[in-house]
């Protein structure tokens, strides 16, 4: 019965994330005119519908689905419509968008604006292309994994269920993440951990940015029903690529803690300092490699010093479905008496990128 109640308390944290993601669809409609000229010779007639990680994805009317198009295989690119650019330096701008051939080395060949007096940028500096419609549907971006292992003669099994979603508008950047493992033994005891973490950026300037997170934490290994990390932050980025990126992180958290009630600290709050650093690369048709760290030195508790990590890699196998590794850590170093300091784990799963 208690693995029944954790798999109902999972449940409930995996209805709680996709509340938070819900949002009306979007009200006004877009241009189809949209071209797009490949470097081999192809045009395309359709609708743009974004651009990320040097991924174009677009849409004809005779496409079922819409496609995803290697950037910097394109040669030109017209549209009538406005949309949300960002490019490197931390820029944004909200107008129409025109990409021209040229025969220059890295030319700026981009253009945003009106024909007579535009924005001009490298091809190579755009980061991201989104549709100025409101609405969350449009610009959300991320991915949702399953995993599953059984064996039947010790009747172990272990579930693997985690989810990621992004809306990015303007400066403004607002995130979601769950993960949930449940593993056990038929008979006999069973353990379950589930995270789910919200947060909010706003982008100050070309390099530097500022928000929070709040996190949530339950960890049947650690002994930990609930641990509630609330953050502020202020971040720089160190590398910013269409393709790779990498930031770091620095602010103060404030955290509750419950822990089982037969150990010597069944609660606790503390403060604590913050300090992380978040990379990101990814390779078309290839790979795509996330990895995070964030290390929580206690202020009111000298000495201690909690540190996660998470780190994820994606494989394609084909268009947005792919085979996931994923690894994460939990150090505590100065726990209650009984509890576990670190929990450790690594899992495969099958997902879908959105």
């Amino acid at each position: 019965m208690k693995g029944l109640g954790q798999m109902r308390s999972s449940r409930l944290l995996l209805y709680v994330f996709f509340l938070v993601v819900l949002a009306a669809l979007p009200a006004l409609a877009k241009n189809k005119d949209d071209v797009v000229v490949l470097k081999n010779g192809d045009r395309i007639t359709g609708e743009i519908k974004g651009l990320a990680d040097g991924v174009l994805k677009f849409k004809a009317s005779y496409m079922a689905a819409a496609v995803s198009i290697n950037w910097f295989e394109v040669e030109s690119l017209t549209s009538k419509d406005k949309y949300i650019v960002s490019v490197i330096g931390g820029s944004q701008y909200s107008d129409s968008i025109q990409l021209s051939p040229s025969d220059q080395k890295d030319p700026e060949n981009f253009a945003i604006g009106a024909d007579q007096n535009p924005t001009l940028v490298k091809q190579v500096e755009v980061l991201s292309i989104a549709p100025t419609e409101d609405g969350f549907w449009r610009n959300l971006e991320g991915n949702i994994n399953y995993g599953l292992n059984y064996t039947s003669g010790s009747g172990q099994y272990s579930t693997q269920l985690s989810a990621d979603v992004a809306f990015r508008r303007r400066r403004h950047s607002v995130t979601a993440s769950f993960d949930s493992v449940f593993s056990g033994q038929r008979d006999a005891t069973s353990n379950a951990r589930n995270e789910l973490t919200m947060g909010y950026e706003y982008q100050l300037n070309r390099t530097w940015f500022a928000g929070g997170f709040v996190d949530f934490l339950q960890s049947d290994t650690q002994s930990l029903k609930l641990r509630t990390t609330a953050a502020g932050l202020v971040g720089r980025s160190l590398l910013q690529k269409p393709q790779t990126r990498i930031q770091a992180i620095g602010g103060l958290a404030v955290t509750r803690e419950r822990y089982s009630a037969e150990l010597d600290r069944p609660r606790s709050s503390n403060v604590d300092a913050l300090a992380g650093v978040r990379f990101r690369t990814f390779r078309f048709k290839t790979t795509d490699v996330s990895a995070g760290l964030l290390v929580y030195p206690s202020v009111t508790d000298p000495g201690r010093v909690r540190m996660q990590v998470r780190s994820d890699v994606y494989f394609e196998i084909v268009k947005d479905l792919n085979f996931g590794v994923h690894l994460y850590d939990n150090l505590d170093s100065r726990p209650p008496t009984t509890a576990t300091k670190n929990e450790f784990g690594v899992s495969t799963s099958i997902g879908w990128k959105f």
